[in-house]
């Protein structure tokens, strides 16, 4: 028979073993001083309705100028390009059905944000407009959670900003991304984006929220792939969250 000692340990291994799959990771004092305390304008300081469209260069410049960190969206386009845009189609900000990754740069240039002179921005030149002024928050978009290869868009995107002198730090409801940057860029800070997984089906209708397995949706809204991605923030969508995360 097991002894008092071994049958405690083993119940006490079994209910560290939750703790350790939501552990995150310890950020630096660096990190918490590039988030901690900073107004970050979500998609740029925009106004869809004035002629400020988000995620564009008008919105990113103003709250640039306002000394806001900038929160921005990225895509990867059919011919490798990075770029600044939220929805996974175009429908509803430029009026065309298809979707980012379908169409390359140049067929994306060609569309215009909300009906403005506006255009959809290369993330490159949001980094020539923002120089470094003020941090970015960065948010990879993968379509739906774990179900594409993350692998060309983070590469893509760190070669520009290998080359970028300004702080950022990125995040994403994909825990791959964030697993990618934990093995090739720790040094830079990631956070894990999350909502209840009743919310799944409201935001993308129950057919979209389907095509997400069941049992990765729980994972991710339990934030059990804490494990592999270890982020040194999470961002959980507060309706979704009482006294304690549930579903």
């Amino acid at each position: 028979m097991l002894s008092i000692a071994v049958l405690l340990a083993v119940i006490a291994l079994i209910a560290a073993f939750p703790l350790w799959m939501l552990w995150p990771a310890r950020p630096t004092p660096e990190m918490r001083a590039l988030l901690g305390g900073r107004k970050f304008a979500h998609r740029g300081l925009f106004d869809n309705k004035t002629g400020i469209p988000e995620n564009s260069l008008a919105a990113f410049g103003a709250a640039k100028d306002k000394g806001y960190g900038i929160e921005l969206d990225i895509h990867l386009t059919k011919d490798g390009e990075v770029l600044v845009f939220h929805d996974d189609t175009l429908a509803r900000i430029c009026g065309d059905a298809r979707k980012v990754e379908a169409l390359t740069l140049s067929e994306l240039k060609a569309l215009s944000l909300l009906s403005t002179d506006q255009k959809i921005p290369t993330l490159g030149e949001l980094f020539t407009l923002v120089d470094g002024g003020v941090p970015l928050l960065i948010e990879f978009k993968t379509g739906l959670p774990g179900s594409a290869d993350v692998g060309p868009l983070c590469e893509a995107a760190c070669r520009l900003l290998d080359a970028y002198g300004g702080a950022y730090l990125i995040e994403s409801f994909d825990a791959n991304v964030l697993s990618w940057f934990r093995r090739n860029r720790p040094e830079v800070m990631r956070g894990q984006l999350a909502l209840g997984f009743k919310t799944y089906e409201r935001a993308l209708g129950k057919e979209g929220a389907a095509s997400i397995p069941r049992f990765r949706r729980l994972m991710l809204s339990w934030l059990l792939y804490n494990y592999t991605s270890r982020p040194h923030f999470i961002s959980y969508r507060f309706e979704d969250a009482g006294p304690a995360l549930r579903i």
